[in-house]
């Protein structure tokens, strides 16, 4: 039995190592902007007492091969001057479902790490693309070529689009806080 649980182990982070080809943008990418609005992009808000969250999209209905362009940003709006947040890398993740299929999976590297956040500050978050896929899968081509892409194009098909925290507001990760934009792009 031991040996069947180690094999299973192995095998499971061998494939992951192997099917990962991106992983979400480390927050050392995440920039401090200012954001102006803009008649471009469809723009979701989310906000609890410390947070405000906005997803922007150029849109919601695309042509197959057309680009999806999105970002998002997070401000902290409380009481205080700055919070700390705990959470692993990234502390903000995308996901992008078909109902059926993932086509970005929101992977988040399991480490620990300590970010401040000042208030009036806002943080910019790119989309990029994560997920996985098994060597053995039928579809492995596919994958490989869509993992491979910079830019985020569909197949045609309707999605549901999550952007999402994926932190705490303890070391022990215990005080989550779970702020999501959730919204439906439909791909002609």
């Amino acid at each position: 039995m031991k040996l069947f649980k180690a094999l299973f182990l192995i095998s499971t982070i061998l494939m992951t190592l192997v099917g990962c080809s991106k992983a979400q943008t480390p927050v050392s990418d995440i920039q401090i902007i200012k954001v102006d609005s803009s008649p471009y992009y469809e723009v979701f808000t989310v906000t609890d007492e410390n947070f405000e969250v906005k997803t922007f999209i150029n849109g919601l209905e695309f042509e197959e091969d057309e680009e999806i362009r999105m970002h998002s940003t997070i401000e902290y709006i409380g009481n205080e001057e700055k919070i700390d947040i705990w959470s692993g890398d990234p502390f903000f993740i995308y996901t992008i479902q078909d109902g059926v299929e993932y086509f970005n999976e929101g992977i988040v590297h399991e480490l620990l790490m300590k970010t401040e956040l000042k208030k009036g500050e806002i943080f910019k978050i790119p989309f990029s693309q994560s997920g996985g896929y098994s060597a053995d899968d039928p579809k492995a081509a596919y994958w490989k070529e869509f993992f491979s892409e910079k830019e985020l194009k569909l197949p045609k098909g309707e999605y549901i689009f999550t952007a999402a925290t994926a932190f705490s507001l303890d070391k022990e990760q215990k005080e989550k806080v779970v702020l999501k934009n959730k919204f439906y792009v439909k791909i002609k």
